[in-house]
This record gives C-alpha cells, structure tokens and sequence, in this order.
C-alpha cells in the first residue's frame, strides 16, 4: 500500500502547473468533460511517482455532492494492492461515517471509494 495526499483546490489547472513548476514534476490530467475549464482529476509525479493528487472543488460540488472549504480540502489518499484489502480497510473506515462514494470503478481507478470517517477523516481508497 501507499500513500499519497489529495488536495480539493479551486483553479485546479493553474495549481498543477504551479506545483509542476515547483517541484520540477510532472503531471498526469483528466477532465470529466472536454470543455469543463478545471481538472477533475490530476496527479503530480516525482522521479515516477504521485506524490499529490488534485481534484477541482467544481468537479466535487457538481459530481460528488461535497462543498470544500480552506481547511477541510485535503485527505489521505489510500492505494492498495487489491479489491480485498480496499474493501476490508473500507468495511471498518464506514463505521458512522459520510459516505460519499461506495466502492466502485472509476476513470482513472479500477476501484474507488470515498468517506470522511466518524473522526473527520477524509478518506480516498483505490486500488
């Protein structure tokens, strides 16, 4: 399993160059539409690896349901090896939390789930 940190910013286009620019990194990018103007899910890689991932808070308003604000936009982002392991973290983690995304494929995972925990917690779980 890794771990890599997922931001929620607005003008998500503009901050991926910009942390690009300063970590000398690059980027892997997906809009959920062709003409949306912000990033539904970006990813900065250093020497091969994501070290940030970045969603647009427009992208979560209109898709997701969840408002962000300063102060609640990151989570830990959670890659496992495989189904198993993703859904038994996730059977312990939806214990009285805010489920905003069941386990399920999605565009750039072939599984994907997302809760904030009974203490607050942001999770993204993916394999």
């Amino acid at each position: 399993m890794r771990t890599v940190f997922m931001a929620y910013l607005t003008d998500s286009i503009e901050a991926v160059d910009f942390y690009c620019a300063a970590f000398n990194a690059e980027k892997a990018c997906f809009k959920a539409a062709d003409d949306d103007d912000f990033y539904a899910h970006a990813e900065i890689i250093i020497n091969g690896q994501t070290v940030m991932a970045i969603c647009d808070t427009k992208f979560c308003e209109r898709e997701c349901k969840r408002e962000f604000k300063r102060g609640d936009n990151m989570e830990f982002w959670m890659t496992f090896d495989n189904e198993r392991s993703l859904n038994s973290a996730y059977n312990v983690l939806k214990e009285d939390a805010q489920l905003h995304t069941p386990p399920a494929p999605c565009e750039w995972s072939g599984l994907m789930a997302q809760l904030t925990d009974k203490y607050s917690i942001s999770w993204l779980l993916n394999i």
